[in-house]
């Protein structure tokens, strides 16, 4: 069955990369919790998505250029409609305790945010706070950085890995090929102008980010292995129609 990847939480209903919003995907049947990580001016891991702070936060400037407490001031659940109260970025130490609380047993899948800034030794981070966790779930790791995935394969030869794509290339291919990683998730845009590549059943592609009904029906129709979406509602109705029927 098409796995069903809830992007940043179910960040339709609730502020994503927030307690909340994965509180809220984690109201329906799906298989992965994606989110994404940034480090602090003081080292630490944060859950969110841009470089900076000012597309979901009252607040302005580059991540890691505050400080933890800096951080934790900005108010990140009035920046969309509904507005939460009480809502802050929150570190990955914190959502790693959030899920441990949930009895969470599907998988992680946390992206590692170097593909405009460097950040020296955010992946062996990453790993240690994780494995600090001793986590009962599954963690996948991804970033559209292939030089991090090297690091995490290198460092944890057997960890799961995935490769964030606009378009697979000849090397992306070439370095799964010699077990780097083991999925590849493009973007939906473009994998649909392949229209071969896109139906090919058994293909380890998880497109992302797949809101519309209609490329959700594609997805499920071709079983390919996963499915990164915003619409995690609509996404589970959708598999449940097409591939439940099919069993």
């Amino acid at each position: 069955m098409t796995e069903i990847i809830a992007h940043r939480g179910y960040r339709i209903v609730a502020p994503e990369n927030t307690l909340p919003a994965f509180e809220a995907a984690l109201a329906y049947d799906i298989d992965m919790l994606e989110t994404d990580v940034h480090r602090t001016k003081d080292g630490y891991l944060v859950v969110i998505h841009d470089e900076t702070v000012d597309r979901t936060t009252n607040g302005t400037g580059l991540v890691k250029e505050l400080t933890l407490a800096e951080i934790k001031m900005l108010d990140a659940g009035s920046y969309k409609q509904p507005m939460m109260n009480n809502v802050s970025i929150p570190t990955l130490e914190e959502l790693l305790i959030f899920l441990k609380n949930e009895r969470f047993s599907k998988t992680l899948l946390l992206e590692i945010k170097t593909d405009h800034i460097d950040y020296p030794g955010i992946e062996q981070e990453v790993l240690n706070l994780v494995n600090q966790f001793d986590p009962t779930y599954g963690i996948t790791y991804q970033s559209f950085n292939l030089k991090s995935l090297k690091i995490i394969r290198k460092l944890q030869p057997n960890a799961k890995i995935a490769a964030l794509v606009f378009w697979p290339s000849p090397k992306v291919w070439w370095l799964k090929l010699i077990g780097v990683f083991k999925f590849v998730h493009p973007d939906i845009r473009i994998l649909k102008r392949k229209p071969k590549l896109f139906w090919r059943i058994g293909l380890p592609i998880r497109p992302w980010t797949v809101d519309k009904e209609e490329d959700m029906r594609a997805v499920f129709k071709a079983k390919l292995p996963g499915i990164i979406t915003n619409q995690v509602a609509l996404a589970c109705r959708i598999r449940k129609e097409i591939q439940k029927v099919n069993e």
